[in-house]
């Protein structure tokens, strides 16, 4: 659900600006907005943050000695900003060896990148460096100027070229020619842009075994020691930092220290100095619970006023408050769009759907299971918001596996507590049907909630997806159901009676005019042909609207049949004598079944949520809530 907001302003003394952050606005979720400057009377506060020096020393610090422990060393700013500033002076005045170090780790990074497009060069550079009669070069050149060299000097007995890597602006090459023509294939491949890339190097003072500088395994020998070398440098840094100030995580700590005083002084710039600068004023959203929360614990406070609102002119940012197993679709309610403020989140009725859509699709205990297990792992091993909805969606296999009978894809193990798909054909698709109807229906009821919810009656009444329009879909549902199941004729008047509800939709514009007393502004001053014409493909656009989202449900039943028939070749595939089947088919059967139909049912079942479902009651546009609340302070 969306969380109702209140526009808030805290105000008090600028002597207390530093209290009011450090109590109110780095604990709570405030989104902070620009307060109302008015010329002569209210100003912004513009200073310099005096942090930022040191949060850039910090930055390189956290960077090298990793994030600080999660435990409470009392330090204030001034201790920070001095321990830090200490050690930065220590690390510069590092030893000789830390130095020769950092140094070699430059110049083994600049080698490796220099040689990394030549990896596949199947050739010792040792080799070609001891060549005596034969000159080389290795480099790259614009693609643009190797397409010239390809149609004018590609049959040129002098030259020997080799195409290393090629990349959409750049190709490295080396070439190779005689010594006697040394000055003049130079000379042409300068005139091409070529630009010389060398690639001799000691290893430890020492030219390497010749057999051992292919440039792969040159690769593999300067990562290895780039690998050490952080070691041994991360270690001496660490000693070095120690000697200096003490204790590693005390620097950590303080670096955070700094990280967080640097972030509250950012949150001054949202604040408004009256004239003479001695009052301030912040303004901004939070949600209502923490709004009376903030308001009763500033009642006590004399420093601090603090002032609710209910509405202003901007729309409150949005923040979604759902249930954890709900939360989880907000993933790809964000994909579409964040509700408005005055709209229903549709997250509740898209973890629904979602979840009943992909089990009726891909309904298999076994697939199930693993598409289960696959997700709690990426949940919570890799922190991936996918992985809850797929432990959730596959739960859902998991149930409507028993109630379809099938595991990894065998039918004569469980029994079918509801149907077989392949079974029931036509009752499976109708099903299917039912169910689309079912939630185009709740979704036109939706839609004109939120029509009166902001009080747009029209819409509310006459449009395509308000009464008139779901009193045109009910009807000519229950028309189709009697005239294909139940042997009624359709007369004339049944089907007069029908199509009235269309009419309005049709004449919405004038009729909701001349009930405003405004049938100019309804019409738009078009000409009459030109408005009976886009009436006439408005209308046209309705009713293909209607009959394509129906049908459009027909893949929930179609995919269920086909996952079936599916697991059928496989099992047929795998068939062996005596009944037998063979394991590794059946296998590879069973995850080439789960990888290909699990993301098509997985991208199917959002389609249907985005443009059968979503496109009929939810617009979106809603900005999202970002709190200026500092994590640790």
């Amino acid at each position: 659900m969306v969380e109702k907001m209140k526009y808030i302003s805290i105000t008090g003394h600028i002597a207390n600006m530093n209290h009011v952050v450090s109590r109110y606005i780095s604990r709570y979720d405030i989104q902070l907005e620009a307060a109302p400057h008015y010329p002569g009377q209210m100003e912004p506060f513009a200073t310099i943050n005096p942090y930022t020096a040191t949060l850039q020393k910090a930055e390189d610090f956290l960077q090298m000695l990793g994030p600080a422990p999660d435990v409470y060393v009392p330090m204030t700013g001034a201790e920070a900003v001095n321990l830090i500033e200490a050690a930065h002076m220590a690390y510069e005045q590092r030893g000789d060896r830390l130095r020769q170090l950092e140094d070699e780790r430059m110049f083994i990074a600049a080698y490796i990148h220099r040689l990394q497009p030549f990896e596949n060069f199947d050739a010792p550079i040792a080799h070609v460096e001891s060549m005596s009669n034969v000159h080389h070069r290795f480099g790259r050149m614009p693609i643009d100027h190797f397409r010239q060299y390809e149609t004018f000097l590609h049959d040129d007995e002098r030259i020997l070229l080799h195409i290393c890597k090629r990349g959409k602006e750049v190709i490295w090459v080396v070439y190779f020619t005689p010594c006697t023509h040394k000055d003049e294939v130079d000379a042409v491949f300068a005139s091409l842009s070529f630009e010389a890339i060398p690639l001799a190097l000691a290893a430890n003072g020492n030219l390497l075994d010749a057999n051992a500088t292919f440039p792969s395994a040159l690769l593999k020998y300067w990562h290895g020691r780039q690998v050490a070398l952080e070691m041994e440098i991360l270690a001496l840094t660490q000693q070095s930092l120690e000697d200096a100030v003490g204790n590693k995580d005390k620097i950590c700590i303080a670096c955070e220290k700094v990280r967080a005083l640097h972030a509250a002084f950012d949150v001054k710039k949202h604040a408004a100095l009256s004239k003479g600068r001695r009052i301030f004023t912040f303004v901004g959203w939070m949600a209502e619970k923490d709004a009376k929360s903030l308001e009763a614990e500033i009642d006590s406070d004399e420093l601090t006023v603090f002032t609710r609102y209910g509405e202003t002119a901007d729309s409150p940012p949005i923040s979604l408050r759902n249930p954890p197993i709900i939360r989880q679709f907000e993933f790809f309610t964000r994909l579409y769009g964040l509700p408005a403020y005055d709209e229903i989140d549709p997250t509740p009725l898209l973890a629904m759907t979602y979840t009943l859509l992909f089990g009726l699709m891909f309904g298999d205990v076994g697939h199930g299971l693993v598409l289960a297990v696959i997700g709690m792992y990426m949940l919570h091993a890799l922190d991936r918001p996918l992985g809850g909805i797929l432990t959730v969606v596959g739960v859902s296999s998991v149930v409507f596996g028993f109630l379809y009978g099938s595991i990894f894809g065998f039918e004569d193990i469980l029994p079918a507590l509801w149907r077989r798909p392949m079974a029931d054909i036509t009752g499976t698709l109708l099903f299917a049907v039912y169910v689309g109807v079912g939630l185009i229906v709740l979704s036109m009821c939706l839609h004109m909630h939120n029509a009166a919810k902001a009080r747009r009656f029209g819409d509310l009444l006459f449009g395509a997806n308000g009464v008139a329009g779901l009193l045109f879909y009910g009807a000519v549902l229950m028309l189709a159901y009697r005239a294909l199941f139940g042997g009624y004729r359709l007369t004339t008047p049944v089907v007069l009676l029908a199509v009235l509800p269309l009419v309005f939709v049709a004449l919405k514009r004038p009729i909701v005019g001349f009930i405003e007393k405004d049938i100019k502004k309804s019409t738009e001053n078009q000409r009459l042909g030109m408005m009976v014409f886009n009436t006439i493909i408005e209308l046209f656009e309705t009713l293909l609207t209607y009959a394509t989202n129906t049908i459009s449900f027909v893949r929930v039943g179609a995919f269920a049949i086909s996952h079936a028939g599916m697991m059928h070749v496989v099992l047929q595939l795998s068939q062996g004598a005596a009944g037998s089947h063979n394991l590794l088919i059946l296998i590879l059967g069973n995850v080439l079944v789960m990888a290909i139909e699990g993301l098509l049912v997985g991208i199917q079942v959002l389609r249907l949520d985005f443009y059968e479902i979503f496109s009929r009651f939810y617009t979106g546009g809603g900005r999202g809530f970002t709190s200026n609340r500092i994590r640790r302070f």
